[in-house]
């Protein structure tokens, strides 16, 4: 369907952040898991730049199907050995406290956080996940697909974090409110998300593989997030898209997006054999090797990581 014919049947919706409006930037399927074949819509907003999928399925849960693994506890803690700069970067700003972790999964950076004596309390809609996370991890879950409400009940944090978490939320901004008033004066906020002014956004375009359609609702650019955070206390002191984690998921954008193009048997990236992974891996990391610079310079690789402090001499706008 041509974005005219979209127009003519209802109007295009407004960005939910600056309320202004917001034209079609592409239909595109789910390249990724393939779990239907149905179009959806994404928009980026004229003023801000924030991309967002409208309408959000009514079915959003069916594409999260097979989406998590439970690995022996030893495999977990082998891959948060490979992600320590994770609680290395927290631990620049934070040395110790009470850590709030928003969508942890199966708690890879929780454990790390565990290990390094924060308290640590999570947030998880799965509550496979938060079974493993008790049992496993053995930290505290709370099961929950509404952040923002759980944290109410909760007490106040150092440090709260999101990994990869806030582009599937479908109201980020009243997590981020939460947030804020869940933060403790001087405390951090750690969020890693994809970035919509990536390199690989700009040439990939609908098929980028961190675009995720549908699991993926919105794609926030840096400086909304920073606009957005500013009136509530909270202010930078860390952005980069060249960490050890934006690199991989550089490698993992190319490497996903030739899995998804030649995967004419119908498999998803996930469901490839450990012979194509591997070839597929090889040439994509070839791939990224030679795009490496223009995915190297300022603010243009695939995820970025910012980290907010909260000012304690300044106000909270409640409104915001």
């Amino acid at each position: 369907m041509s974005s005219q014919a979209l127009s003519a049947k209802k109007p295009w919706p407004q960005c939910q952040f600056c309320k202004e409006n917001a034209s079609i930037l592409y239909k595109t399927q789910d390249y990724n898991r393939r779990i239907s074949k149905e179009f959806f819509a994404y928009y980026r907003c004229s003023n801000c730049r924030l991309v967002f999928l409208n309408p959000i399925p009514d079915n959003l849960g069916d594409f999260y199907n097979d989406f998590y693994q439970f690995p022996p506890l030893e495999k977990t803690i082998q891959t948060a050995v490979g992600e320590k700069f994770k609680i290395e970067m927290v631990q620049k700003f934070a040395k110790g406290g009470k850590l709030l972790e928003i969508g942890p999964s199966i708690g890879v950076f929780a454990y790390q956080a565990k290990q390094a004596g924060y308290q640590v309390d999570t947030i998880e809609m799965s509550q496979e996940c938060c079974d493993y996370l008790v049992k496993e991890i053995e930290v505290n879950a709370v099961n929950s697909d509404c952040p923002h409400k759980a944290m109410e009940g909760m007490c106040s944090y150092d440090i709260i974090a999101l990994w990869h978490n806030i582009e599937h939320l479908p109201d980020p901004w009243a997590c981020l409110s939460q947030v804020a008033k869940s933060l403790t004066p001087g405390g951090i906020v750690v969020i890693a998300a994809p970035n919509p002014d990536a390199f690989g956004f700009q040439v990939l375009g609908a098929r980028w593989p961190h675009l995720d359609a549908p699991r993926h609702l919105n794609l926030i650019p840096v400086q909304v997030l920073i606009d957005f955070l500013k009136p509530l206390a909270l202010e930078p002191v860390f952005i980069t898209t060249n960490d050890q984690g934006a690199k991989y998921w550089n490698r993992f954008s190319w490497q996903v997006y030739l899995m998804n193009w030649f995967g004419k048997n119908g498999k998803s990236f996930a469901q490839k054999s450990r012979l194509e992974w591997i070839f597929w891996s090889l040439i994509g990391y070839m791939v990224s090797f030679f795009v490496s610079p223009f995915e190297r310079r300022e603010l243009k690789g695939s995820a970025y990581t910012i980290i907010l402090k909260k000012n304690p001499e300044k106000g909270f706008d409640h409104e915001k």
